[in-house]
């Protein structure tokens, strides 16, 4: 049962939390443990296209879209986060790869294989711990790409059988029954979904049990339905919000990824390719368009929430690259300009970031900047390279992006854990308190101050100053951390001898957090007072 500063937490399924424990039970509770499920997770995503890469195109590919994947920024981000999305991201990918590595036709054929029950098992158990781990998402987004691509597959192969070319309007409706009955039977969906909730339903209806209604309701109508509904903790945006957000997201290999979907979406529609690869490539395009415009019409948007279309790039991205330096020549030198012009533009936009970031909360971050002439460096040695050996610049790119996003991630994130003081806070909140101090918040709580106290983290919100003094006065234990900027409202009821014994700034606050508790002398009010106006 999923617990947050033990109180029901509702807003995510239960397998990240298993992770977490698993991880906890064997190195120890650390945020090294809490965040190796992701870490894993993201390799296991990257050895997907790895296989599927090379199975589909070859060697080169696979390589290329496995490292294009864990080298573009969101990724090395969130395989560091203690979130589910990572997790969500490996299930879904895995799935629907193996779904679209079954049925797809045969060389010289186009007529889809149905997916044998062992592996529809498999598939199904999958897509249950993806549901286990984010809820319906993890089983209506992967079917929501493999059943159109099925039912096209099955549309192409009626087509073939009658020798006609380009399908009519006539044909389509025609077409439309049995090649949804040969859809779904060839992806074995009844056994794909009773796999599935053998998995999942179990922990739901448990869990419903348990908490008589209040998960599932929570869950479902609130997280799920509310978040669909209307934006939520202020995270809005309009139409254009992830795909703007996935360019920089899937940075640095976002710079060909437009022109990647252009010319393969031309190539499909065209037909100016064999059947495998127009098959495979409108999955790949099918799979990125369904994550990105589902959550696109949803209004509660982040951009962590279209991470499981970066696998579907990623392979996209590296074909078109590997395709484009097996020619003679480059056959859109253009587009190789635009890209390596984008990737020097990011180069300086990351250095940009970094020097405004120093005088919000990390006074000594200036060095990171110089991180921003890798993408710099790397467009001019990739220029170059293109003009002797093609496919040796494809791979000084994916090189030149796993050093920057490494880079990007690490030191920024070493950075970020110098500049994060709730630690020390926390530590300082326990050393008054002579060991183990009883803590509570007012009007401001994070998991991070949780996660650090060890224990339960009372919290008030600004009507309830009198319940967080009288917690204050219930021992010498009991201290409060509130942002200085709401310390008035507690300062007019603390009684004498109480006041400010710890503060710090936390990274990219505009106040101080402050430490209140029992303080030695009659005028430690005053005295809290008057520091918080210095």
């Amino acid at each position: 049962m999923p617990r947050y500063n033990d109180t029901l937490a509702v807003d995510k399924p239960v397998l990240m939390h298993w992770c977490m424990a698993a991880c906890y039970t064997v190195f120890g509770v650390s945020e090294f443990s809490a965040r190796l499920p992701s870490a894993i997770a993201t390799l296991l995503t990257a050895l997907a296209l790895l296989r599927a890469g090379t199975h589909w195109f070859n060697t080169p590919t696979g390589i290329i879209a496995a490292l294009a994947y864990v080298g573009c920024l969101l990724v090395g981000i969130e395989s560091h986060a203690a979130t589910p999305d990572a997790i969500l991201t490996a299930l879904c990918t895995w799935a629907t790869l193996l779904v679209a590595e079954a049925i797809l036709p045969l060389p010289g054929r186009t007529t889809p294989i149905r997916m044998t029950v062992s592996r529809a098992a498999i598939v199904g158990g999958l897509l249950g711990l993806g549901v286990l781990c984010k809820g319906p998402i993890g089983f209506v987004g992967p079917l929501a790409v493999l059943l159109p691509w099925a039912w096209w597959l099955a549309v192409a192969d009626r087509m073939s059988g009658r020798g006609q070319a380009q399908p009519t309007l006539q044909t389509l409706v025609a077409d439309a029954v049995p090649a949804t009955l040969r859809a779904l039977t060839t992806t074995r969906l009844g056994i794909v979904t009773l796999t599935m909730l053998a998995v999942a339903l179990p922990w739901y209806m448990l869990v419903g049990i348990r908490t008589d209604g209040a998960w599932p309701a929570g869950f479902f109508f609130i997280h799920n339905i509310g978040r669909a509904a209307a934006a939520m903790e202020s995270h809005g945006g309009g139409v254009w919000y992830h795909p703007v957000t996935m360019l920089v997201g899937f940075y640095p290999w976002s710079c060909f990824l437009p022109f990647s979907m252009v010319l393969v979406g031309w190539r499909i529609f065209h037909r100016t390719a064999t059947a495998k690869p127009v098959f495979v490539n409108g999955l790949l395009l099918l799979w990125i368009t369904v994550w990105v415009t589902g959550f696109s019409v949803a209004a509660t948007k982040l951009p962590n929430y279209v991470m499981p279309a970066y696998p579907a790039a990623a392979l996209l991205v590296a074909a078109v690259a590997v395709e484009a330096a097996s020619r003679e020549r480059w056959p859109h030198p253009r587009w190789l300009t635009a890209g390596l012009g984008s990737l020097a533009f990011g180069g300086i936009a990351t250095a940009a970031v970094v020097i405004v970031a120093t005088f919000f909360g990390m006074p000594d971050a200036a060095p990171a900047a110089l991180v921003g002439l890798v993408p710099l460096i790397g467009a001019v040695a990739c220029f170059w390279t293109a003009q002797r050996d093609r496919l040796a610049a494809v791979q000084s790119f994916a090189v030149i992006a796993l050093v920057y996003t490494t880079l990007a991630v690490g030191p920024v994130a070493s950075w970020l854990g110098r500049a994060n003081v709730l630690p020390d806070l926390v530590q300082k909140a326990h050393a008054h308190a002579g060991g183990k101090a009883r803590i509570g918040t007012f009007t401001h709580n994070t998991p991070n101050i949780v996660f650090y106290s060890h224990g339960r983290v009372t919290e008030w919100q600004r009507d309830d100053a009198d319940a967080a003094v009288a917690f204050l006065e219930s021992g010498s234990d009991a201290v409060v951390i509130v942002p200085a900027h709401r310390f008035d409202t507690l300062a007019e009821s603390l009684p004498e001898g109480y006041g400010i014994v710890g503060r710090s700034r936390p990274l990219f606050r505009r106040h101080d957090f402050l430490i209140i508790g029992r303080r030695p002398g009659p005028a430690a009010s005053m005295a809290s007072e008057n520091e918080v106006t210095r």
